[in-house]
């Protein structure tokens, strides 16, 4: 049998400082994960204080840098009869979105067929899901009112291309507008109206707040001239027959008629149903007609238009050059919705209240005009006049 060896002194030194040297790295590694733990343990924490609302950031998580991405939410209608409103709308912020250059911003898109139903729960959805820090949106009126009151009590900025109820002027602080109110608009049919030696007046509107806040605007302003409205029926939106109305109307004898409407199906029928009654009076509408569907109308010719700005000639040409297409409703003012929220961002405003106070010291050069808010979130703003002469808007 070989002999068994015996360690030197020596070989038995180094094995116990191996042995040593072992424990002391297993210790290390040890603290080290706990240390990893620890860190893990508070950053949960102060997340789950940012969610509850009990957070050391009381507007919110902060982004962090502008890498990280910032979520803007767009609701409004993508289907039913306003769709058209709503892509206009989509288009212009889709544009602004590419013009601002802003790579760390999502915008997420929420369809609402423009009814206030549907428009609560897509905020709701927006706020409590998707964590935005502001939406633009909404398109209609009626659907815009009956977000707002979600947007403001949750602080998340809501800023509409195309309402213009009065209603929305009290609606919060954190509720704005590119779009003048229905206010001014009222007040620059009613001039041109009875400029145009028109004293007896009939009005057709949406039974909705876009058409009951026109008409009365308009009535206002028209009998303070000393012209008379000698009746003014409502319709539901997407009525295909408003003959009913327009019977009562024939029988008041007006000399024009002013149709409001945000339902383009409602508007053509209306105009149809006009020729088909045989009613001889000079037809006006407001800026909900300007739109394809009503262009194509053969018996809409010769319609008059108020509407705000169609866009500068820079934001006419880009628009055409990016879609192929003519400026359309809205869409100026749904692109300086968006370059709104894109500047203060820019500016360094990451959470809702910041973009909420950057936006009261806004001044914009936008594509539908300057740009400024007042205390209410609203804008001033001029009107256009536009005559339908064989299927295309002129400008008077």
């Amino acid at each position: 049998m070989p002999e068994k060896k015996e360690k030197s002194v020596d070989e038995e030194e180094k094995s116990e400082e191996t042995k040593k040297s072992k424990k002391n790295e297993s210790e290390g590694n040890g603290a080290m994960t706990v240390a990893v733990i620890v860190i893990l343990v508070l950053l949960a924490g102060y997340i789950y204080m940012g969610v509850t609302g009990n957070s050391i950031f009381p507007n919110g998580p902060p982004v962090k840098d502008q890498q990280e991405t910032i979520k803007i939410g767009f609701m409004g209608p993508l289907s039913g009869d306003a769709a058209s409103y709503g892509h206009g709308i989509k288009r212009g912020v889709e544009l602004a979105l590419k013009d601002s250059g802003l790579e760390n911003v999502e915008i997420i898109y929420e369809d609402t067929k423009c009814e206030g139903k549907e428009a609560v729960t897509a905020i709701n959805k927006l706020i409590n899901v998707d964590g935005v820090v502001a939406v633009v949106g909404e398109v209609c009126s009626g659907a815009t009112l009956a977000a707002a009151p979600i947007a403001e009590e949750n602080n998340i900025v809501l800023i509409s291309a195309s309402s213009t109820s009065p209603q929305l002027t009290d609606s919060g602080d954190y509720i704005f507008r590119t779009i003048p109110s229905d206010e001014l608009q009222g007040e620059f049919a009613a001039e041109l109206i009875y400029g145009s030696n028109i004293t007896n007046l009939s009005i057709l509107y949406g039974n909705e707040e876009y058409g009951i806040g026109l008409k009365d605007s308009l009535t206002e302003n028209f009998e303070s001239l000393g012209g008379t409205v000698v009746s003014a029926e409502a319709f539901e939106r997407g009525s295909a027959d408003v003959r009913s109305q327009l019977v009562k109307i024939r029988q008041s004898k007006p000399q024009a008629i002013y149709i409001i409407s945000n339902s383009p199906d409602s508007a053509v029928a209306a105009l149809k149903q006009i020729k088909q009654l045989n009613i001889r009076a000079k037809l006006y509408g407001s800026e909900g007609l300007k739109g394809p569907e009503i262009a194509a109308e053969k018996s809409a010719q010769g319609l008059i238009i108020t509407s705000v700005s169609a866009g500068t000639s820079d934001f006419t040409k880009e628009y055409f050059a990016e879609y192929g297409l003519a400026t359309e409703p809205f869409s100026p003012q749904g692109y300086d919705a968006f370059t709104a929220l894109a500047k203060t961002i820019e500016d360094g405003a990451v959470t809702s209240v910041e973009i909420k106070d950057s936006l009261y010291n806004l001044e914009l050069d936008g594509a539908s005009g300057d740009i400024a808010f007042d205390n209410n979130g609203d804008v001033s703003g001029n009107y256009d006049v536009y005559r339908l002469d064989n299927k295309t808007f002129v400008l008077e």
